[in-house]
């Protein structure tokens, strides 16, 4: 089938796209992602660990379900992997006032890191993309979370939060 591949109709609703008429029908037998992330796998170090607590803790809710666990381990491990490279780049930046360079066998040459660096830097924008993690990201995500401040009754203290925009008509 050639074209775009449709959003899931779970995007349509966490973007606030979601419209009745043109996805409600076609989308009845779309396979619907259940539970929600919370323990590491096991097999992850202490930091690694961390990092996924962390990224739990701080991602939108109620977007990524049990199935994603593994494009999240990506973005886990290849954030690791960018901390140890740096962590190790400025150790060897410490002895030297010649940054990000290294003694090679024909003189000064970039430093091995830096690939290291540059590869698992792109690997988790790549990857923070698809799990809304970017700031271009996440302007697309619409989550319903109510106002703390508001005693999370949104109707009550704007009353013109519950009116919908009905696109189409006349023009002119």
């Amino acid at each position: 089938m050639a074209g775009r591949r449709p959003k899931p109709t779970a995007l349509h609703h966490v973007q606030g796209t979601f419209n009745a008429t043109k996805h409600g029908r076609d989308r009845k037998r779309e396979p619907i992602a259940l539970g929600d992330l919370d323990e590491p796998p096991s097999d992850l170090t202490d930091n690694q660990e961390a990092v996924w607590r962390y990224a739990v803790a701080h991602m939108p809710r109620g977007l990524i379900k049990l199935i994603d666990r593994d494009i999240l381990m990506v973005w886990v491990e290849a954030r690791d992997r960018w901390n140890t490279a740096r962590l190790m780049q400025a150790m060897i930046d410490q002895d030297t006032k010649l940054k990000l360079l290294v003694k090679g066998p024909m003189g000064l040459m970039p430093s091995p890191y830096n690939d290291i660096l540059d590869k698992t830097a792109k690997t988790m924008i790549r990857v923070a993309q698809d799990l809304g993690f970017t700031p271009a990201a996440r302007p697309r995500l619409h989550a319903d979370v109510p106002d703390a401040d508001k005693g999370g009754d949104d109707i009550v203290a704007n009353p013109w939060s519950a009116l919908k925009v009905i696109r189409g008509g006349k023009t002119g």
